[in-house]
């Protein structure tokens, strides 16, 4: 548990929420929340790539090599 990021975990945690949210508004009949929800979706699975990226060492980025 000590190499989680806490604010990332929370970003996950509240853009999901918010995509649920926006999602039983769409559902009611409101367009705007189709778009709300796709950025709170989309912030989401970015933040969850990156929470796996930087827990794996393998699948890190590798360091750029310098220019000769």
């Amino acid at each position: 548990m000590r190499g989680i990021r806490w604010s990332s975990l929370a970003v996950v945690v509240g853009a999901t929420a918010l995509a649920l949210v926006c999602v039983a508004f769409a559902l009611r009949g409101r367009t705007w929340a189709w778009l709300v929800g796709l950025v709170c979706a989309a912030t989401a699975v970015r933040e969850v790539r990156a929470l796996r990226r930087l827990g794996d060492p393998r699948r890190a980025r590798p360091a750029p090599r310098p220019r000769a």
